[in-house]
């Protein structure tokens, strides 16, 4: 079955995706059960089954267990043929966990994690991954390009998921600010962006603009993934060398309350119908479908460390913790001995981007990571459509970053002949 992402039209794009569900819940959903069983498995009950097995094995009975009551993680479906397996594998390849974000004075070095949701965290973590996978792809070693999860686009230059190959995410809990005015959506007077800033939650609109130009203020999880159904979720560094990543499905722990649900799917509707006919390809708004399983997480005890935040990526030995109170690292002891940066962080992602315009052979553009983020001409095209229509619409107006970003990096040598990155800011 060919991926989505490559149908011309939302017509196909939505038979698509009802075939999949369809298909979920019978051939490609089965449980490895063992052989001759007949017993299946949902498509989203095995998301949420390998999430929450990812996540119990990677904390252990640890006092962080009971952090999967905000856990995220982002699954990879890929169709497998080999001599040892064939059919659907499903596999968690990045997870986050939290539920706060960081209050303090914006910091312009890139070295501090602002928001600390568990989305945001997992979405981070798949950055990672993905930049490991352009990675193996561009790799001189034999064989490596092949075990890559990309392969070339016959439409544009860039790289695509192959074929029967799917993300989902799994939330163990729907974004509180979908349901926050006990509202469905459709019933408020206008959807508005809304942002964290100084402890609430609030519209941008009502927003000062002394807070919005001074500490951090996150833009909230429903409207991220609003951004990311138009967007992707490769965002604007990684969309130089592959096409826009989309969000097959989000399963959450919804129990009962399936207004929940209701609530998000309308706040992701939001760019229906006219965004869909000005985008240009390879973007389109790509809703995912909201799936719900049974309450596994709501109602364990509450967090012991209710600031902190794990992050893990397929790959990694342990997990890293923030403390979103501060943006950076603390050491626990399964974690590794931290430095104060988290590998999550926005120097970090700039090092993951040069390394990988290093191995194309690329001239190294000393600039910043606000510069290397603009080069990306048509990414920076389809968010300026976005942002467009949710303000002709009505729904406010999203924040620009104009000095966070503005950060390069720098080789600096020791006395000792050592050598170490630095990353200094200039507004230029």
């Amino acid at each position: 079955m060919a991926s989505y992402r490559d149908q011309s039209s939302k017509l196909v794009l939505m038979e698509t995706l009802s075939l999949l569900r369809k298909q979920y819940r019978t051939d490609a959903s089965r449980r490895q059960c063992g052989e001759g069983t007949d017993q299946m498995i949902a498509h989203e009950d095995r998301c949420a089954a390998v999430a929450n097995d990812t996540y119990r094995r990677l904390v252990g009975d640890s006092e962080y267990l009971k952090h999967r009551s905000d856990l995220a993680a982002f699954i990879l479906q890929r169709d497998v043929v080999s001599k040892e397996e064939v059919g659907d594998v499903y596999e968690v390849v990045a997870l986050g966990t939290g539920a706060t974000w960081y209050q303090g004075w914006q910091d312009y070095h890139g070295l501090l994690v602002h928001d600390c949701h568990a989305v945001v965290i997992a979405r981070r973590a798949l950055l990672r991954y993905l930049y490991k996978e352009v990675a193996l792809y561009y790799s001189k070693v034999p064989g490596a390009s092949e075990k890559s999860i990309f392969c070339p686009s016959q439409q544009t230059q860039s790289l695509v998921l192959k074929p029967d190959t799917f993300f989902h995410l799994y939330l163990s809990r729907v974004p509180e600010e979908a349901t926050q005015s006990g509202l469905s959506w459709r019933e408020q007077t206008g959807v508005h962006l809304s942002i964290h800033a100084k402890g609430s939650t609030r519209p941008v609109s009502e927003c000062p603009p002394s807070i919005l130009n001074s500490h951090v203020c996150c833009m909230s999880v429903t409207d991220k993934l609003l951004k990311w159904s138009a967007l992707g979720v490769q965002g604007a560094l990684l969309s130089q060398f592959v096409d826009p990543l989309y969000i097959t499905s989000i399963i959450t722990d919804a129990g009962s309350k399936r207004h929940q649900i209701e609530a998000l799917s309308q706040a992701l509707d939001r760019l229906h119908p006219p965004l869909d006919m000005t985008l240009f390809r390879p973007y389109s708004v790509c809703p995912p479908y909201l799936l719900i399983v049974p309450d596994m997480n709501s109602n364990h005890p509450a967090p012991i460390h209710p600031s902190h935040s794990l992050n893990w990526t397929k790959g990694d030995k342990n997990v890293e913790i923030i403390d979103a109170t501060t943006g950076q690292t603390v050491e626990r002891p399964f974690s590794l001995p931290p430095s104060t940066a988290s590998r999550l962080c926005k120097a970090a992602m700039l090092m993951y981007y040069m390394d990988v315009q290093n191995s194309l052979g690329k001239q190294q553009i000393q600039d910043s990571y606000y510069h290397a983020k603009a080069s990306s001409d048509q990414y920076q095209r389809a968010k300026t459509l976005l942002y467009s229509q949710l303000k002709a619409y009505g729904h406010g107006v999203w924040p620009r970053k104009l000095c966070v970003d503005r950060f390069r990096a720098s080789t600096v040598q020791g006395p000792e002949g050592d050598s170490w990155v630095r990353f200094q800011w200039e507004l230029h």
